[in-house]
């Protein structure tokens, strides 16, 4: 499988180009476009896994997987949002942030990994995914994705958080006391600690909504 990143960092689009019988996997709505002779068949990964996958991962009930039959095709993924895309070839673990996974190689298991209580309160969605295994791996961000190797400690914003090596352990605080945490609006923050990789989004998805809700027009009734 080889994976090319366009239009980035605002519009990114990956286009992976398969060789034949070769698969890729993606989630439900992700696809752009794809050659006539990829065929694509939707999967849930087993009704438990599907549901665990939609009601704490933030994720939709189904996957689609893309084979090319009998020759060489192309498939192009894109997310909802305006933002960027990186490609990564992993060998292990890693937890994504649940609307960051766009699609990887069969080989990547993809699960559901609670967060802890204190995520309930951040606002943030922060429910996350498990990848786990060899392959390729796509994922997506809110904004530009910036990359940071982390040895040690190091504090980000629950809502900036896109994707980390298992290798980091991290808990959810708060900034500083109750008052900071309400009139600084940074809200609660993931301390991570140990050595491992760290990718964070530029942009904040929760807090975008905040500013652009009230300019939407009203429902009609």
């Amino acid at each position: 499988m080889q994976v090319e990143i366009l239009h980035r960092p605002a519009y990114a689009l990956a286009v992976v180009k398969l060789d034949a019988g070769e698969q890729v996997k993606a989630e439900a709505g992700a696809m752009v476009s794809m050659d006539t002779h990829v065929k694509m068949e939707t999967q849930s990964g087993g009704l438990g896994k599907g549901l665990k996958r939609m009601l704490l991962g933030g994720e939709s009930f189904f996957q689609n997987t893309f084979t090319a039959e009998g020759q060489p095709g192309e498939v192009t993924f894109a997310p909802t949002l305006p933002g960027d895309i990186i490609h990564r070839a992993m060998d292990g673990e890693w937890i994504i942030q649940g609307s960051s996974y766009l699609a990887s190689t069969p080989s990547i298991e993809i699960d559901s990994k609670f967060g802890g209580f204190k995520g309930f309160f951040s606002g943030e969605g922060l429910f996350m995914l498990k990848a786990t295994g060899k392959g390729d791996l796509i994922i997506n961000s809110f904004g530009a994705i910036h990359e940071i190797d982390v040895d040690g400690e190091y504090i980000v914003d629950t809502g900036h958080i896109v994707a980390f090596e298992s290798t980091l352990d991290y808990k959810i605080n708060r900034v500083g006391g109750w008052k900071s945490t309400i009139l600084s609006g940074e809200g609660l923050v993931c301390r991570f600690s140990g050595k491992g990789r760290l990718w964070i989004q530029t942009r904040n998805g929760s807090e975008f909504g905040k500013v652009l809700g009230p300019l939407l027009p009203e429902k009609s009734r």
